[in-house]
């Protein structure tokens, strides 16, 4: 779909949900006679007729397709959406009442009492993050009362739609295998700007010191595009037969990293390349894996000494503070570096056990005599 037509589509689709919302506020004024209640009636019923059709038929390019196809948006739903964009964009208060916003949405008082529906908190609307309650709003309140806004994320995804620029993790893929080691770490850099994207938008100073319990999850889209695209690069593994000897996948498979441990080092290894900076916050590092606060605890486990990146000397790190790790920066060792680009060494490559031995030997030395004792056995 070129850019013209795929531009028109979503045009369309806001321009119909304005003429809704425009129609029923007429439909409200108590000075319209019967036969030009009817006439506004039957303009509305064309015009959600005409809506859920353009909806089920446009194709969204990006995540907010992704959203609206997980939680199947009804048109209903989506004109929620629309009005909650609207406001945000011609009103300096972008938060409205539940029961004015449905009334954008039916015709009547009953429709409106019965559609409270698509604002509860289990509905598709908030369940998927991209509308939520103002801030100062009690969770458990009316709906019809509680006033809501649209999303952070939900601005986001419909300036992403609404963009000249197709997201290049969701771009068509040059082909179905890998042809080098250079391709595989490419994929796996636009992997790990996905996890650095999200990162970004959950850990925002103001959300660190915000005063209320977050209702929605800002980087739930980006969750789904991260799983998207690991499962995209798993699949064009599983078609490259030649990708068990690429130096990447041979060090995944000696050291059997987890999915947020390789994202750990490849981050360190395309910071290196980029900035020529081969250091990084270990706290920063922690925050690039986590997809919540509750992650973000948890995770802090992976920079502690008994890790697999720190016990295989993957990783070194150097705390500000002894015994506090997230003090620390870290940094690749010079073999991970090697290793990971395929660099030949002048002289036999050590095999990573061997490596490891080595580490560990002279770890429990304890003093210089040990090492020659066992030098002439």
């Amino acid at each position: 779909m070129d850019r013209s037509k795929r531009d028109g589509g979503l045009r369309r689709l806001l321009d119909l949900c304005d003429d809704l919302q425009r129609i029923r506020q007429r439909i409200t004024d108590p000075s319209l006679g019967r036969d030009s209640l009817q006439r506004l009636r039957r303009q509305s019923q064309r015009k959600s007729e005409r809506l859920a059709r353009t909806l089920g038929t446009y194709r969204f390019r990006g995540p907010l397709g992704q959203v609206l196809r997980e939680f199947r948006f009804q048109p209903a739903h989506f004109q929620v959406l629309a009005t909650l964009l609207h406001r945000h964009l011609h009103h300096e208060d972008p938060a409205v009442e539940g029961r004015l916003l449905l009334g954008t949405v039916f015709d009547n008082s009953y429709d409106v009492l019965a559609g409270a529906e698509l604002l509860r908190e289990g509905g598709p609307l908030r369940a998927s993050g991209l509308v939520v309650l103002d801030e100062d709003e009690d969770p458990q309140g009316d709906v019809l009362e509680a006033r809501f806004k649209i999303a952070e994320e939900a601005l986001a995804a419909f300036r992403e739609e609404a963009s000249t620029l197709v997201p290049e993790d969701l771009r068509r893929a040059p082909g179905s295998s890998y042809a080098s080691n250079r391709e595989f770490l490419i994929d796996l850099r636009i992997l790990h700007n996905l996890y650095r994207v999200r990162s970004e938008r959950l850990f925002l100073l103001d959300r660190w010191d915000r005063v209320h319990t977050r209702t929605f999850d800002p980087g739930r889209s980006l969750s789904r595009r991260i799983t998207s695209y690991w499962e995209r690069v798993q699949r064009r593994l599983a078609a490259s037969p030649e990708a068990k000897e690429f130096p990447v996948v041979r060090f995944l498979r000696t050291w059997q990293l987890e999915q947020e441990e390789l994202i750990v080092v490849i981050h360190l290894l395309f910071q290196e390349l980029y900035e020529g900076i081969a250091h990084a916050d270990a706290a920063a590092l922690i925050r690039l894996i986590s997809r919540s606060e509750e992650d973000l605890i948890r995770n802090r486990l992976l920079v502690h000494p008994k890790s697999r990146l720190v016990t295989s000397h993957i990783l070194e790190l150097e705390p500000f503070l002894e015994g506090r790790e997230l003090t620390a920066e870290v940094h690749l060792n010079d073999w991970v570096v090697n290793d990971l680009f395929g660099l030949p060494s002048q002289n036999r490559a050590i095999h990573p056990d061997e490596r490891l031995d080595w580490h560990l030997y002279l770890k429990q030395l304890d003093d210089s005599d040990r090492f020659f004792r066992d030098m002439d056995r």
